[in-house]
C-alpha cells in the first residue's frame, strides 16, 4: 500500500479531504493518526529503529538509543478506528515534576504500510485532576507537545525525502505492568 492509498483511506476515514488530489501527496501532506491501546514493551530505540531500517546514529536526540524504552501499539484512523499500522512511543529522560506529573523526551515512531515517519519532541505529563476529564478513570495523566521547529528525524519508503512537524495531544495511564496510549498525533509533511 502507497502514500495515495493509504491517504486515500485516511481521507475517506475523516469525512473530509486531506488532500485536495492523489498528486498533491507527493508535496505536502497532513496526516491525523492516533496510537491506541496497551503499549507492549518491544525493546530501546535502538531495536525499533534497526527493525524500521532507519540508522538514527549520527541524531542527537538528547540520550543514547539505549536509554528510550519503546513501547508498541496500534496505529489507527482515529475517525474511522481503522488499523493503519504500528505506532511506537519510545520514552527517554523521564523526570516526575514533584506534582505527580513528568517530563520526558519521545521518539514517536509511525509505521505504516507505504513506509515509517520518526519524529522527537519534548513533553508534560501533568496528571489529572480527580474526577475532572479523565474519562472512564482509565487515564492517569494528559500528554502534549508543539514543536516550535521540523521535528521529522527519518522518514522511508513513500515518506522518503520528506520533513515536517508532529504534535501530539493525548492521555495515557502510567503505571501498572503496561503503559495505556491514546494520543493523537498531527503530522504535517512536505517535500524536502
Amino acid at each position: 500500500m502507497n502514500i495515495k492509498t493509504i491517504l486515500s483511506v485516511v481521507t475517506v476515514g475523516l469525512g473530509t479531504g486531506l488532500l485536495s488530489s492523489a498528486a498533491s501527496a507527493a508535496s505536502d501532506t497532513s496526516l491525523v493518526l492516533q496510537m491506541l491501546g496497551e503499549g507492549t514493551k518491544v525493546g530501546t530505540l535502538a531495536d525499533v529503529s534497526k527493525r524500521a531500517g532507519v540508522d538514527l546514529s549520527n541524531k542527537n536526540l538528547g540520550f543514547a538509543l539505549s536509554e528510550f524504552e519503546c513501547h508498541e501499539m496500534p496505529l489507527i484512523d482515529p475517525t474511522s478506528k481503522m488499523t493503519l499500522g504500528k505506532g511506537v512511543d519510545c520514552l527517554a529522560g523521564i523526570t516526575p515534576d514533584g506534582n505527580g506529573g513528568m517530563t520526558l523526551t519521545a521518539v514517536s515512531v509511525f509505521m505504516l504500510p507505504g513506509g515509517v515517519i520518526m519524529s522527537t519532541g519534548k513533553a508534560s505529563l501533568p496528571v489529572f485532576i480527580n474526577g475532572v476529564g479523565s474519562g472512564d478513570g482509565h487515564r492517569t495523566h494528559v500528554t502534549g507537545g508543539i514543536p516550535m521547529s521540523d521535528n521529522i528525524i527519518a522518514a522511508t519508503g513513500d515518506f522518503a525525502n520528506m520533513s515536517g512537524k508532529a504534535r501530539v495531544s493525548g492521555m495515557l495511564r502510567a503505571g501498572g505492568e503496561k503503559l495505556v496510549f491514546d494520543c493523537l498525533f498531527v503530522v504535517d509533511l512536505k517535500s524536502a
